[in-house]
């Protein structure tokens, strides 16, 4: 069950196509219509005629024809396809077994998805005093064809939906769709079809379970599923003769239906269901059997009362999907929204009493109105919570508070002396201090203010010189200097910078936490570096830890990179409510002018200025069409480069995806050339879930053979802090969960009760070859290891299952594959942008596709670039598109609380003792 999309292209073509398409006669269950506010505007209605179906293609609308002038010659796309395909246990039901309700439920199946797409997607582009804006306008048109067989003619119940390119604004004109939402949300509209057609199929009195692409109606066999998909299993085949075909990206999935589609030929309806019924007999479910189960059904549906509980569920739905997505985002779209409450009650609710019971929320407050900003601009219907907004109202008192509470370490006139002191010495070590960092060293050192920060540009050299003379002179005056960050590579980083031990800041937070009461932290100072990666949440945390310790707080970061994986922008938030903050902005760490110039534009968000400095110099542009053309040219530069290069160089990938099928490509060619080893250890590496505690306390996310470590002991149910347990058995509605110890321990886990807060992993296939690059992908400290730390395979022993390790740091590390303790590893060779942040490399690779909406935009150019001290390589599909696309996409994350305008932080500006 799916929902596919694409574009048409020829509109004569197409009205032929859809209203011939299934070659099957003799049918009355294919059908067409009309649908949509914009069809109501054109006075269409009932069936899709040819010539008018053609002209809405050709763009001709209302009194005018829509397109633009390209190159003397009208241009205009016509329109889209999204199909919707029924579990194919819903199409043997109603086309073998006959049982005609169902095609009704499918209609409104489709009907509902279509109708999310109206009311959210709908969305055009308006020029208004030479300025482009965006309106969601709410119409469509919408011309639907109803099929009922696959090519293979199998039993395949589907619909095309075709999008006119045409929506009425709100003065009443028409004008072209703006695509990039439908496409964009294509997943979510198929998640609406599943759950409406799931719902109305319960409704119908038939027992559902769930697969991994939606539903199956119970009771029909898996064999008969398996005979009736002749299609399928024709694309499988076609995709197994390049590997798994689970594993195949889209673009494979696409050639390979394209290449096994078979000519269409005209098949008598009569003639057809002859032969599925006899398929169906040899499959073990023959005409009494699909009698029974109709019968089954419809007595099910005819005893069923009315369920007194539906709006508890829906409001409990509404709530799992507010608190999940507020864990993320600070403000998120309604849209999404509906989408997760659907997916949480899959089958049990349908879209209306979901919107009930998002309308009731908002009354009661639990749902907050706000404006939803997409990364391409556009306002939409969007909320927050009422816990997000008391976190961030909290954070902000909390500096607040401290402003004017802590007795300056230095005066003016000390502080000048001690910063003159720190810029000879680095003079000597052949590193000029700039104006910025001069004041700013005397900034921090003569501030009362119990919480400060520093705001730096990407290679401003904050900590070697600012920070490590704040530092200095902070423990000449006996206080104790603690180093902080909110991941472990980058807490060693400011802690070996700095000369003391570093650490994360939710650990420090949980040992600081834990510190007698009577003990203070009043001589304690902690330099937080990283801190736009602090989420809302973590920055209360940490501020409220300050606060009770009496410790003085010093947050270092950019406001111009990536932030965090949690909701909210808290460090630029800061800044935005008046926290005092000391600046630099003169960048030293590019040796290639040309690079420095590209860095220094991605800051101002000139994506155009940014590729010109790297053609003039500061490294490449290249451009490949096709994605695995590009990941090739990656993978080809990054090879030819010497091995004492490639460990001066950074590869980036914004996805995941794309990381794992970058990293296949260069050790492919590693291996041809030689520099991995023929012998390769295989076995299973443990991989982060990234789930929200909303899903942890519901179970939800979790599988059978996942990896469960809690994060503290529970001494009376035999569990120890860090203890890999394997997720063994899953109880009914998740509502408890069997987990075996390496030791075959049993423990019974209720996720709402106890333990939520722990990490969760599953399996994956992995490989090692002697020569691979690698990286720990889990902390532990007792065996020495940070999430993030690189090291080189040395040696493998296939037989015993074990790998030897040479880190950065020259630390020998063993590994026992046998050992889940041993498994939290991946490959090191291609790095996404959050784990690019805050390294540094002679040479950047990065990989920058115009469409990749979720992950490229300015923040992801500007830590790529910004990364280089020679030179930066942008490889992309479309270097014009990249430039207009990026200009839409800055990257921020919102707020909860809306403080608009420029940061308006207090900027220090000492003047005494320079």
């Amino acid at each position: 069950m799916v929902a596919s999309a694409h574009a048409i292209h020829n509109a004569a073509t197409a009205a032929n196509y859809y209203q011939s398409e299934d070659g099957v006669t003799g049918s009355e269950a294919a059908s067409s219509g009309w649908w949509g506010e914009g069809a109501e505007d054109l006075a269409l209605a009932g069936e899709v005629e040819g010539e008018r179906f053609t002209q809405l293609l050709l763009g001709f609308v209302g009194d005018g024809r829509l397109g633009s002038v390209r190159d003397g010659e009208l241009r205009h796309q016509p329109g889209w396809d999204i199909t919707f395909s029924a579990p194919k246990s819903v199409s043997i039901m109603a086309q073998v077994a006959g049982d005609t309700r169902l095609f009704k439920a499918h209609r409104q199946a489709v009907l509902a998805a279509l109708s999310h797409a109206q009311q959210y997607l709908a969305f055009t582009r308006i020029r208004r005093e030479g300025e482009k804006t965006g309106e969601t306008t709410g119409s469509l048109v919408v011309a639907t064809f109803q099929h009922l067989t696959s090519r293979a003619h199998d039993p395949q119940l589907h619909t095309h939906a075709v999008i006119i390119n045409a929506t009425k604004g709100s003065d009443k004109t028409w004008r072209s769709l703006h695509e990039q939402g439908l496409f964009r949300c294509l997943k979510g509209l198929g998640a609406i079809y599943g759950q409406e057609l799931a719902h109305a199929v319960s409704e119908l009195g038939y027992a559902t379970e769930r697969t991994k692409t939606g539903f199956e109606i119970a009771g029909v066999p898996h064999a008969a599923l398996s005979a009736m998909s002749q299609r399928r299993a024709a694309i499988a085949a076609y995709l197994s003769v390049q590997g798994d075909p689970g594993e195949a990206t889209s673009a494979q999935t696409r050639i390979a239906v394209l290449a096994t589609r078979e000519a269409k030929r005209q098949v008598d309806a009569g003639q057809l269901t002859a032969q599925w019924q006899e398929s169906a007999a040899k499959a073990g479910f023959g005409r009494d059997d699909q009698a029974c189960l109709v019968a089954l059904a419809r007595s099910n549906a005819h005893e069923r009362s009315p369920d007194d509980c539906l709006d508890l569920l829906a409001w409990e739905a509404v709530a799992f999907a507010a608190e999940k997505l507020s864990e993320r985002e600070a403000v998120f779209a309604e849209r999404r929204l509906v989408e997760e409450a659907g997916a949480y009650a899959y089958g049990r609710l349908g879209q209306r009493e979901i919107r009930l019971a998002v309308a009731e929320a908002r009354v009661h407050g639990g749902l907050i109105d706000r404006t939803y900003r997409t990364r391409h601009g556009r306002d939409l219907s969007g909320f927050t919570t009422p816990e997000n907004v008391r976190t961030e109202r909290d954070m902000l008192r909390l500096e607040q508070l401290g402003r004017g509470g802590a007795l300056p370490l230095l005066t003016p006139a000390q502080a000048g002396r001690a910063v003159e002191r720190a810029a000879r010495q680095s003079a000597v070590e052949g590193l000029d201090w700039t104006g910025d960092q001069r004041r700013a060293a005397i900034a921090l050192l003569t501030s009362d203010d119990r919480i400060g920060a520093l705001q730096g540009h990407a290679g401003t050299a904050k900590t070697t010189t600012v920070l490590a003379a704040y530092a200095r002179e902070a423990e000449r005056r006996g206080r104790v200097v603690v180093a902080l960050a909110p991941t472990a590579i980058a807490a060693q980083v400011l802690g070996d910078a700095l000369g003391r031990k570093g650490d994360t800041v939710a650990r420090h937070l949980l040992v600081n936490g834990a510190r007698s009461p009577g003990r203070s932290g009043k001589d304690e100072v902690w330099l937080t570096d990283e801190a736009s990666l602090l989420s809302a949440r973590d920055m209360l945390a940490l501020l409220g830890q300050a606060e009770r310790s009496e410790a003085r707080l010093v947050l270092v970061g950019d406001v111009g990179q990536l932030g965090s994986v949690g909701a909210g922008a808290a460090f630029a938030q800061l800044q935005h409510g008046g926290m005092a903050t000391a600046r630099l902005a003169e960048i030293v760490r590019q040796t290639n002018a040309d690079t420095r110039d590209a860095v220094i534009a991605a800051i101002e968000g000139h994506a155009g200025k940014v590729l010109a400095a790297l053609e003039r110099g500061g490294g490449a542009v290249i451009e490949q069409r096709g994605r695995d053309q590009r990941l090739a040219v990656m993978a080809d530069r990054f090879v030819a480069l010497s091995p004492a290069q490639r460990q001066r160089a950074l590869v980036i990938e914004p996805s995941r995806a794309g990381r794992d099928l970058l990293t296949g490509l260069i050790r492919s060619r590693l291996a041809q050339r030689g520099e991995l080893s023929d012998a390769a250890l295989s076995f299973r590496a443990l991989e982060n879930k990234d789930l929200t505690r909303a899903e942890v306390r519901r179970g939800i996310g979790l599988d059978i053979g996942d990896v469960v470590r809690f994060s503290r002991d529970y001494p009376l149910r035999g569990v120890r802090r860090g203890d890999p347990l394997t997720i063994s058995v899953i109880g009914p509605d998740r509502s408890w969960i069997g987990l075996t110890g390496q030791d075959g321990s049993q423990v019974k886990w209720h996720p709402g009760y106890w333990g939520y807060r722990a990490q969760y992993f599953q399996p994956r296939d992995m490989e090692l070859r002697v020569g691979d690059a690698v990286q720990f992908t889990r902390n532990d400290r007792g065996r020495s290891r940070m999430n993030g730390q690189r090291g080189e395979v040395t040696a493998i022993d296939v037989g015993a299952g074990t790998a030897a390790l040479r880190m950065e740091n020259g630390q020998v590390q063993r590994l026992d594959t046998a050992n889940l303790r041993d498994v939290h590893v991946r490959h090191a060779w291609v790095h996404t942008a959050h784990a690019a942040q805050g390294r540094t490399a002679d040479t950047v690779l990065a990989h920058a596709e115009s469409g990749s909406a979720t992950l490229v935009d300015q923040k992801f150019v500007y830590v790529a670039v910004s990364r280089a001290r020679m030179e930066a390589v942008i490889v992309t599909d479309d270097r014009s598109k990249l430039v207009a696309v990026l200009h839409e996409r800055a990257g921020e994350k919102q707020t909860a609380l809306d403080l608009g305008g420029p940061v308006r932080g207090k900027s220090f500006e000492p003047s005494a003792g320079l």
